[in-house]
Parts: C-alpha cells; structure tokens; sequence
C-alpha cells in the first residue's frame, strides 16, 4: 500500500501534501509528526518545509477541508499561509478545477481561499486569495525580553549579526510572530539571528527582519525565520503581520507588498487582512506505508 502525495510550493516555501477522507488517519497526529521528519528531511527523504494533512468529506457540510501541518522537525504549526494555499491548490486539483472557494479549518482557527487559474496561463500554478483574519497582540512583548550583550559576544555584537533594531513588535495571525524593523534587512544574518531572537521565547516564534524598499513605494523588504524550519524563503503568514506591522508604524498604505527570497506576496492590509499569492504544483510522489 502507498500514501500519494503531491509536492507543492508558495514562494519557494514547500510542502508536501496528504489529502485523506479518513478520519482516523488524519487524526494520528503521532505518526505525522514522525513521517513529516522522514519524508521532509532534503538530503534523506523527498525535502520540504513542512507536511499538509487535508480532510475531505467532513461531516459539517459548511467545511471543505480540515488541515493539520507539522514542520519538517516533526513539530505541530497552527497556521500557514503558503501552506494553505498548497493545501488549497491540491484539493482544487482532486476536483479537477483550477477555480474553487474553499473553507478550511487550521489549528489556528478558521480560513478562507479563493483559487484562481494562473493568470498568465502557467498551468502548475494558481493564485489564491486567503482570508487570514485579524492580526492581534503576539505573545509577551519583545521589550519585556532582552538580547544581553553576553548573549551577542558569540556573534560581535548586533553589528555582527547585522542588527541595529529601530521597531520591534509581536504578533498572532493563529500563530506567533515577531517582527523586527531594521535599516537593510539584507544585512541581516538571518540563520543565526533567528534563531537567537526565537530562543527567547519559551514555545518559539516565527521571526522577521524587516525594512522598506529602497526603490519601491508601499514594498517591504523581509527575510523570515520560521519556528520548527528555520530559514526559508517566503513565509505567507509573516508577510501578512509585516504588513500590518508596517502600515502600523507608517512606512506603508493599505496595500503592501511584501519582498521575500522566494518572491513577493500582496496583503490587503484592513480588520480581516488579505494575503494573495501564488501556489505551484511540483510533482506526484507515491511513497509506502
């Protein structure tokens, strides 16, 4: 016997995904847990940021899917906003549609996504348009929570690490987030940063070095750090907060686009924020049980 998988990517931030009608099946959080670290390890397994459990054929007439996503360390996420619209992608695929509303429920509380065809005719990819809620207060305040300067000898300093914070905040769009305006975010060494920054919160924290463009009006440059990955290229509910966060402090209007590696997500900027995106199917893997 075999799972089927597809593998699927917003921005660069990639998963693999698992669509199932099996209720018990989809509830073994254990066992994903142990198969998202086997199968998303990149130089042993297939390679991904994360694993995507959608279930389909649930009971409530009013859901379509209900998803579950755990990071590539085996660790449980509430919320992604790259990965619901892979996850949202691959059930339009299973109905044989590239245009499709969908109602799905995370960990972090319920969403919407609208999936359209790619506009420019690639077909592997769609554009989704994902209702992510409202942004509220994160978890304790950054100020309450110190970088000692013992903490940064390691790295010579924040100089070192490439930091000079101007604004720091957190925020939760179903899950956690901390966002950092810095002069030139691409300065920023994000692989030890990050994971600097998310130590100091005791059940980790995505985090976000940030600064506007340069050479583009409502931009936001931003490198994520994402709890339970680490680096990576895009982060869908990070470019949501950025936004919010930056439209806060002033440096944009209320529509942003939010500069990553991987590419550049728009995010309406309201009460109920926006985030719109691309998702690109890469590949059917067939993998045993």
């Amino acid at each position: 016997m075999w799972f089927r998988l597809t593998k699927h990517h917003g921005l660069g931030n990639d998963f693999l995904v698992l669509l199932t009608d099996d209720a018990e099946l989809h509830a073994d959080r254990e066992a994903w847990s142990e198969r998202a670290v086997e199968w998303c390890n990149r130089p042993y397994g297939i390679g991904a940021d994360g694993l995507l459990i959608g279930r389909y054929d649930h009971p409530d007439p009013e859901i379509d899917l209900l998803m579950t996503l755990v990071n590539a360390d085996g660790s449980f996420a509430e919320m992604s906003g790259n990965g619901i619209r892979c996850l949202a992608q691959a059930e339009a695929m299973r109905r044989g549609t590239l245009d499709v509303f969908l109602a799905i429920g995370t960990d972090g509380g319920w969403r919407s996504v609208q999936v359209r065809p790619d506009p420019e005719g690639e077909r592997h990819t769609v554009l989704a348009s994902v209702d992510m809620g409202p942004v509220r207060p994160g978890p304790e305040p950054y100020g309450k929570l110190h970088v000692t300067d013992e903490m940064l000898d390691d790295f010579g300093g924040e100089s070192g690490l490439g930091l000079d914070v101007i604004e720091a905040d957190t925020f939760d769009v179903g899950n956690p987030h901390l966002v950092l305006l810095v002069p030139d975010a691409d300065l920023v060494d994000v692989a030890r940063a990050g994971r600097l920054h998310q130590d100091l919160y005791p059940n980790g924290i995505n985090v976000h070095y940030v600064s506007p463009s340069p050479d583009q009006d409502d931009t936001m440059v931003m490198y994520p750090w994402e709890r339970g990955v680490g680096v990576t290229d895009a982060c869908g509910t990070g470019a949501t907060v950025v936004a919010h966060a930056a439209h806060r402090w002033g440096l944009v209007g209320d529509r942003v686009q939010v500069r990553m590696p991987g590419g550049t997500a728009d995010v309406q900027v309201a009460a109920t924020m926006t985030l719109n995106g691309p998702s690109t199917f890469v590949a059917s893997v067939d993998i045993p049980r």
